[in-house]
């Protein structure tokens, strides 16, 4: 089974693009709004990733992940801004490990690809450390 990925978004053409390009590797979940993006993690999860835009009406891809993350602290963040988006907002959730990675747009899809399978990566060692750590 293909890992779970939440992509957030409010074009329907890039949601479409990613679900193409990327639909064999992971099972994709598309939501066009943050509150649809909240509810599907809440509901269709558990998610290994959700990858957001930045610029959202109503509701940032900053704070879309950080409702996310605050409520599902397992689930890996990616962030797809714009230069000036990073300037504002982006580098702060950068670095206080809300955000697993950002990633400029326009994205190319094997850019993508490779961002998510690092970030599902990157969780398994953090649950396999937790696993031994426990002693299991």
């Amino acid at each position: 089974m293909n890992p779970k990925v939440l992509i957030v978004d409010d074009e329907v053409a890039i949601l479409n693009g990613i679900k193409l390009n990327l639909g064999r590797t992971f099972d994709i979940t598309a939501a066009a709004n943050g509150e649809e993006a909240i509810k599907s993690a809440d509901e269709e999860g558990p998610f290994e990733v959700v990858v957001s835009d930045m610029r959202m009406p109503g509701m940032s891809g900053a704070e879309v992940l950080a409702r996310i993350k605050s409520e599902h602290p397992e689930i890996m963040t990616i962030l797809l801004t714009g230069h000036a988006d990073f300037e504002f907002g982006g580098s702060q959730a950068l670095q206080s490990g809300q955000i697993f990675r950002i990633l400029n747009k326009p994205c190319p899809p094997d850019k993508l690809k490779d961002a998510i399978s690092a970030a599902i990566r990157a969780k398994k060692r953090k649950e396999d450390a937790k696993d031994s750590d426990s002693g299991e």
